[in-house]
């Protein structure tokens, strides 16, 4: 079952030096297929956390395994499964893609919609990359999928592209 998790941390200068550690460990969990997504804000003070877990109590021995809960940083933790947010119909929409891991040409995943959009604030791959915690090379990918996905072969062409797959908000 996937859950979501949100989290917020205290104020402390030990976030700072505990972020490698923390990285780190979730960097493990998502290349075991573990971390499915997540994103932090607030200078690093909040995060949202998306998991594939057996039940909570897993989830749970997840958080308690992270470097901030050890050392006693969370101030707040939301778990929340994901089939009690969505309806049976939104569930068979989320379910996992087929075999080839590709959305139907033209339509972007929430995860590529975020990229785009950070690409029109004047957003560089390197800072993209910051803000997800991921290597500029990740970015890379992402925005070679949009590219192929939106049929353009430059950033000057995503405004016009997303506009025309309706995808960017009024």
């Amino acid at each position: 079952m996937r859950y979501i998790i949100s989290r917020a941390f205290q104020d402390d200068p030990r976030l700072q030096r505990l972020r490698p550690a923390h990285r780190t460990y979730w960097r493990r969990l998502m290349h075991q297929g573990v971390l499915l997504g997540g994103g932090i804000w607030e200078e690093g003070r909040r995060e949202v956390l998306v998991v594939k877990a057996q039940d909570r109590a897993a989830v749970h021995q997840l958080l308690g395994a992270d470097p901030y809960t050890q050392e006693r940083l969370t101030l707040d933790v939301t778990v929340q499964g994901m089939d009690d947010l969505l309806g049976a119909e939104e569930r068979a929409e989320c379910a996992s893609p087929a075999a080839d891991d590709t959305e139907p040409a033209g339509r972007l995943s929430a995860h590529e919609l975020r990229v785009a959009r950070m690409m029109l604030d004047g957003l560089t791959n390197r800072q993209i990359a910051e803000h997800f915690t991921v290597s500029p090379r990740a970015v890379e990918q992402h925005i070679t999928r949009i590219y192929r996905k939106l049929s353009i072969s430059r950033r000057a062409q995503l405004a016009v592209a997303l506009r025309g797959e309706r995808l960017l908000a009024s």
